[in-house]
Parts: C-alpha cells; sequence; structure tokens
C-alpha cells in the first residue's frame, strides 16, 4: 500500500534503527522511482569548462547500470597540447564493501583509449593543438563539430526515459537556429517548441519520430547521426548546400585576361 513515514526526533525519546533506516532510505528510493526507466548517461550537470591547459568538470549526477553516481565538487583534469584525440571519461570502479557501507566509486580522467562503453563513459573528446587554448564554448550549431582545441559532446550519452540521448545544449541551438529561418514545416515547429522548452535530455524516440518524419525514413541513429541530421534539415532550411568551412572538388573557374 502507498505510504508516507517521517520520524520524529523529540527530547528524550529513544532513537531507534528503523528512524535511521528511514532517513537513509527516502531519498534513495525517490531517485530509484524517478529515474528507474531512464537509461545510463548524465542525469543532470557535468558541465564542462576550459581552465588553461585543462578541462573542469563541474558537478553533475550519472546514471551507470542503474547506479547514481554524484559529483559534488568541480573536478580539473589537466590536458596535453600534442593534436591527438583524447577521450575525457569516467570509469566505474566494482562495487566495495567499505566500513559498514557499500561504495561504488569512480575516476575522472583523460587519455586516447576509446572508451568501453561497459565500464566507462565519454563526457567529452577534443584535439588541442600546440600552442592553442581549449574552448568549451560555441559559436553556433556547426560549432559542436569543429575538431580541433574545442571539446565535442556530440558522442556524449545523456540518461533518457527508453534509452540515451544527445546533449539538451546541441537541440536548443539547432532549435533557436531553425527558428530563425522561419520554417513553415509543422515538424520543425513542434520539435523547436519542444527542445526550447525542456530542461532535461529529450526522449531518443522523440528526436528518432521527428527526424524520420521530417526526412521519410524509418531509422536507428546514434548521436553523431542525430547531429549530421539535423544539420542537414538545418542547412536546407538556410539554403545551404555545404557547412561553412567544408572543402570542395569542384574544378574552379579560370579567369581570362
Amino acid at each position: 500500500m502507498f505510504q508516507n513515514i517521517c520520524p520524529l526526533f523529540e527530547e528524550k525519546r529513544v532513537l531507534k534503527k528503523e528512524m535511521l533506516e528511514n532517513l537513509r532510505d527516502y531519498p534513495r528510493d525517490l531517485f530509484d522511482i524517478q529515474y528507474r526507466e531512464y537509461s545510463d548517461g548524465i542525469l543532470a550537470g557535468c558541465r564542462l569548462e576550459a581552465d588553461g591547459a585543462g578541462i573542469v568538470v563541474q558537478p553533475g549526477i550519472l546514471r551507470h547500470k542503474g547506479i547514481l553516481y554524484v559529483l559534488k565538487d568541480a573536478y580539473r583534469i589537466p590536458c596535453k597540447a600534442d593534436g591527438k584525440l583524447i577521450y575525457l571519461k569516467v570509469r566505474f570502479m566494482d562495487k566495495a564493501i567499505g566500513s559498514g557501507q557499500e561504495e561504488y566509486l569512480s575516476q575522472v580522467y583523460a587519455d586516447d583509449a576509446v572508451p568501453d562503453s561497459d565500464s566507462e563513459m565519454e563526457l567529452g573528446r577534443f584535439k588541442l593543438q600546440p600552442g592553442a587554448r581549449l574552448r568549451t564554448e560555441y559559436t553556433d550549431y556547426y560549432d559542436f563539430a569543429t575538431e580541433f582545441d574545442t571539446v565535442g559532446r556530440i558522442h556524449v550519452p545523456y540518461a533518457a526515459p527508453g534509452g540515451s540521448s544527445i546533449w539538451p545544449f546541441i537541440l536548443q541551438r539547432y532549435a533557436a537556429a531553425l527558428a530563425e529561418t522561419a520554417t513553415q514545416n509543422p515538424w520543425d515547429c513542434a520539435f523547436c517548441l519542444n527542445s526550447l522548452q525542456m530542461e532535461e535530455a529529450m526522449p531518443y524516440r522523440e528526436i528518432r519520430a521527428y527526424l524520420n518524419a521530417r526526412l521519410g525514413q524509418s531509422e536507428e541513429y546514434t548521436n553523431e547521426q542525430i547531429y549530421t541530421a539535423l544539420r542537414s534539415i538545418l542547412q536546407e532550411a538556410e539554403g545551404k548546400k555545404e557547412r561553412p568551412g567544408k572543402r570542395t572538388d569542384r574544378p574552379q573557374g579560370m579567369l581570362m585576361l
């Protein structure tokens, strides 16, 4: 049956084991019920900031194999400027039994090895060139895919109902850019309004439904494919044929004097 038990701590009252268990279990039960249908990924926070030659991971919550991991304080990771593709990630440790408690611990670090999806989670990736400064801010939607000196978060999984999703900020920038084109497509209008008002990650099934309806197909998408498909729609709405800065193999015209 449904119930709500609140322990009362009164003067000269015996402190019972059940009272402490209630305090321990209540917040955990709330989180478990609220996010039971969510996938693994970033649940909240984990914003990244460039700090000279390093990255600062701001406080946040991750979900991995049904367990919530909380980062209470900002954590700084130094970064090497060697032009290699580096992955910023979290490695989850095996459960350990401490002094009267179960411990689910993790390690935040960066290296050039592709994250192991079974025991690791990506928080971002970058290629920092010698003498350059790393950045975590983006000028427009297309800037999310910049290869060098920019932290990329397209591949980062975000926890959402039914399956992992893409970074909400990517969808918000897409929606803002698409709205400026004054698109009249009903699918675009509905998706833009939904993206701009969501605080958490949009469920993957909603993104897939929009892309399949908009592109007239029936496909499954990775985060990278979601980004690419949205970029194509935005380019079409803006009247562009190519992404800014993309090289072409078409022959150039000859100037006759």
